[in-house]
């Protein structure tokens, strides 16, 4: 089984552009990444 980090954002980039949680009803998008590939802080 993987262990993965859970963020929250409230925008992620997409070709180029930002897309906010708040155009789909949402205060943030959560993401999953795997604790081996997570490069944050």
């Amino acid at each position: 089984m993987e262990d993965y980090i859970v963020i929250y954002t409230p925008y992620v980039t997409k070709n180029g552009k930002k897309i906010f949680a708040s155009q789909y009803g949402l205060k943030a998008f959560r993401l999953e990444i795997p604790k081996e590939k997570y490069r944050g802080r």
